[in-house]
Formats: C-alpha cells, structure tokens, sequence
C-alpha cells in the first residue's frame, strides 16, 4: 500500500488528511472516508482508524482519513466547530476523493465516529455519491437525552474560573445555535444504501439507545441494515478484542457492499 499525505481546502481553509492507496490495482477501486469525532482527530484512540484504513487498503480499497477545520492538523480554531461545518467538510472530503484517478466514484463508503457518525448520518441522507455507510457508536438527536443536555448546558454561561478547570477544547456559541436545526435521525431515512450501526453495550458517553434508534428507523427498507452490539465495549472499543471485532466486521461490511471481484 501507499500511504501519503493530503492537503485539500474547504471555506478557505486546509484541512489535512492521509490517503492510503493500493499498490497494484489496475482498475478502478472502491473508497472509504473517515469522519472522526468531537476532539477527536483523523487517527483516533489506539489508532483505530490508521488500522481499518490499512486492513481496507490491503484489500484493495482507498481510504482517507482527515481532520475537520479546528480540529488535529487542519486549520481553523476549535472554538467555530459546528456540526453544519464538519458535514460540508465530510462533503467536501467525498469531492477530493471521488475525483482522483484510481477511484471508482460508484462506490464511495464513509464510516464515522461519535460525532462523526452523526456527521455520516447527516451526509449519507444529503450526498447520493455515498453507497454505503459505516456508523460507530454514533450521537443522535432521538432519543433525545444527550442532546438535551447539550442544550441545557449551553443556557449556563460559565465563569472565568469554570473556563479554567473545563475542557481546553471550548465549544463555541455557533455550535449550540445551530443544535436545534442538526437532526441526523431524519436526514438519515434519505439514505438508500447498506447501513451498519456498531455500539459498545457499555458505552457512557454516548448510550447504545443512540446506535439502536438509528437501526430502528432504518431496518424496514430495502436495503441491507444491520446492528451490532458489542457487550460491554466503551465508547472506542477499547480493548484489543473490542477493536479487532469492530474493524473486522466494518471491512467485511464495506467488502460485501462496496467490493466486485471483477474490479480487482
């Protein structure tokens, strides 16, 4: 495989990525892009997405991974982050790679992470290029119980000293003005293609009753959909058996709906 990086431009500002390649196909290939989560970054914990990226690769598969505006490498400050703009960057990412040359732009996939998988949520139902879709431990807006607190906490403006003590990745005002207006469980259901929705039992930060309402809403079409819990996972499967088991299953399931033998 090949492995470099990447440099592409959204809103006026770069964001940077990895692309990885396959070294000997002489067709065109599938390809998958990666949407991390809230602070997260185009590697994500235990590197989670470097080695999915990798597995996809060696099978024949591009794969990019990238940081939204204000988030790892990119540019922009973490404080303008908004859902809205992570979504046009994920569309924009998809613009990148559907027009290098090796890619097949009939069979794009995506999976993301937490917010991420929000992100695809919103991007699977609004850009038609996407063919299937990967959701881990995905935030939603129904059930309405994280969301609702997020609301809750946005009425209390914190003290110079609670600032101090929070978290050094300071959500700004854009981002819960936009909240009311995200609903990724809605756009969701414009989504045609396969859907995979992967949650840990055990996940606390965003509880496995998110990933379920996805499947819940989606499993009546046509089109293949599945869920799998993971009993006891955390939120980034992190153990080295919770990870092996959600890499596993994420790159057979973009081989089985992505993949054509005759391709290779």
């Amino acid at each position: 495989m090949i492995e470099r990086p990447i440099v592409f431009h959204n809103k006026g500002q770069y964001l940077n990525g990895v692309l990885h390649s396959p070294a000997d196909s002489n067709a065109l290939c599938p390809a998958v892009v990666f949407f991390h989560g809230f602070t997260g970054t185009k590697v994500e914990p235990h590197r989670i997405f470097v080695k999915t990226a990798r597995e996809l690769t060696d099978l024949g598969f591009y794969a990019l991974r990238f940081d939204f505006r204000g988030s790892g490498d990119s540019e922009g400050d973490f404080s303008e982050m908004t859902i809205g703009g992570e979504i046009s960057d994920a569309i924009k990412s998809i613009d990148v790679l559907t027009a290098m040359p090796g890619v097949d732009p009939e069979r794009i996939g995506i999976l993301g992470l937490s917010m991420g998988g929000c992100v695809a949520a919103c991007v699977s139902g609004r850009d038609a290029r996407v063919k299937s879709a990967v959701l881990w431990a995905p935030l939603s807006d129904d059930p309405p119980d994280r969301r609702e607190e997020i609301l809750a906490r946005s009425k209390h403006t914190p003290t110079p000293e609670e600032i101090a003590q929070s978290n050094a990745n300071v959500v700004g005002k854009a981002f819960y003005e936009e909240l009311p207006n995200i609903s990724p469980s809605k756009t969701l259901q414009q989504f045609a293609g396969p859907l995979l929705v992967i949650h840990g039992s055990g996940d606390q930060a965003v509880p496995v009753s998110h990933g379920k309402r996805y499947y819940e809403l989606m499993q009546g079409r046509d089109a293949l959909t599945e869920l799998e819990v993971i009993e006891g996972a955390d939120h980034t499967f992190n153990t080295v058996g919770w990870e092996q088991t959600v890499i596993t299953k994420s790159v057979a399931w973009f081989q089985k709906t992505l993949y054509k033998e005759t391709q290779r």
